[in-house]
């Protein structure tokens, strides 16, 4: 099973599969999914303030002092069944509270997927431009060792200046500390690519898909749609009605209750003496109460709940702003990257065609150093702009799903 797993997480990793993956580990999601669950059993207790409830109670009294005949032991035990009849709408005010908590907290474990299903895409596509870099900077890197081999050939032969092989072996110098600096970053791309789902950090994965490949420009969402079905809306939806509820719960605190019940006792015989055994008794029980007066009390925790209800509406707005506010600089940031990743694209070959022409025509003679070194340059800042760009665009993309609450798996 070991070596399964081994040879499984040093295959091949899909965008989907990794964020299964970091799903499956994250401790924020266990802990949103034991939240709801929680929640769950919250509103099933309030559910059973609807059916009748079972007590049973026990007393037992001992007496000091002789009381002749009559046993100085005596008890008795209770049992009582009493069934809610009114009690101000409390009980249906504190079921529907309930349930409106679990829809929030059902809302909240799905925001919180959502951003760690977007945590999880930005892993891949900073490990995918870190891979994406490193082979450019080697690439780079061999570019300019063979230029060198060139030019020792050339020095060797009399045909190139010292000051041209000092030039190329400072450049040379600069590839390797920028190598070192590349390879450093991918390995920190990749500790947090696999501590994030839970594997060895320097576990080396190959990765399907890449900033490279051509990623398809989305519709936009409709807005109204969009905050409509978002998570965070719907919690601070949820919320809000749950502090509707939780007003009528206050209230039903200062109004009449009706209750009924039945009741049952054993206990011994009275008088109580030796010989005069047990007896059952029992009877119907109504109970009716009606706060009167506490001093302003009510008028109180009824504005203590309307502030309550106040913030969730407010929150509600504010959640609603952040959400149109989040979608427009998405879609903005989406649609700027996108037209950058089509302009360094078209920029990436002519730099090449220009980096191959000068190297030739340095071979011919026909071309000095800092024309070939300066195509170098040229070639090395164009990939490195291309690497941004194809980046910025992977990451704008997963931002905007994130927003649009797009990115959510079953």
């Amino acid at each position: 099973m070991l070596a399964t797993t081994a040879l499984s997480a040093n295959g091949q990793v899909s965008l989907d599969d990794y964020r299964r993956e970091v799903v499956d580990y994250s401790h924020s999601v266990a802990t949103s999914e034991a939240a709801t669950d929680g929640a769950e059993a919250d509103m099933r207790i309030a559910r059973k303030g609807y059916l009748p409830s079972l007590d049973m109670s026990r007393d037992a009294t001992y007496a000091f002092r002789d009381r002749g005949a009559v046993r100085q032991l005596d008890w008795v035990m209770r049992a009582d069944i009493s069934q809610p009849i009114f009690y101000g709408g409390g009980v249906r005010a504190s079921a529907k509270r309930a349930e409106e908590w679990y829809r929030s907290s059902q809302s909240d474990e799905e925001s919180v997927m959502l951003s760690v299903v977007y945590s999880a895409e930005v892993a891949y596509w900073q490990l995918s431009e870190a891979e994406t870099y490193l082979r450019a900077i080697s690439d780079y890197r061999d570019i300019v060792s063979s230029l060198r081999e060139v030019v020792v050939r050339r020095f060797d032969e009399g045909y190139t200046a010292k000051g041209d092989l000092l030039q190329v072996e400072s450049r040379l110098s600069d590839a390797e500390y920028q190598l070192s600096k590349a390879r450093q970053r991918w390995l920190q791309a990749l500790h947090n690519f696999n501590v994030m789902r839970g594997y060895a950090p320097t576990l080396e994965v190959t990765l399907v898909e890449s900033i490279l490949d051509t990623l398809d420009m989305p519709s936009r969402a409709d807005i109204e749609t969009l905050i409509a079905r978002h998570p965070d809306y719907m919690a601070a939806e949820a919320n809000l009605s749950a502090s509707r509820w939780g007003v009528k719960v206050v209230r039903s605190d200062y109004l009449p209750r009706i209750g009924a019940g039945v009741y049952g006792l054993w206990q011994p015989a009275s008088p109580n003496v030796k010989g005069a055994g047990t007896r059952l008794d029992g009877g119907v029980a109504i109970s009716m109460s009606t706060p009167i007066y506490h001093f302003g009390e009510r008028r109180e925790a009824m504005r203590s709940a309307r502030s309550a209800q106040r913030r969730s509406e407010l929150k509600v707005e504010e959640v609603r702003d952040r959400i149109t506010l989040g979608e427009s600089d998405a879609w903005t940031n989406l649609v700027s990257t996108r037209e950058r990743v089509d302009a360094v694209r078209r920029n990436l070959s002519l730099a090449a065609e220009n980096l191959d022409i000068s190297t030739y025509s340095y071979h011919e003679g026909l071309a000095t150093i800092l024309d070939v070194l300066q195509a170098q340059l040229s070639w090395l800042q164009i990939y490195q702009n291309a690497i941004a760009a194809l980046s910025d665009y992977a990451l704008a993309l997963s931002a905007y799903r994130y927003i649009s609450a797009d990115s959510v798996i079953e």
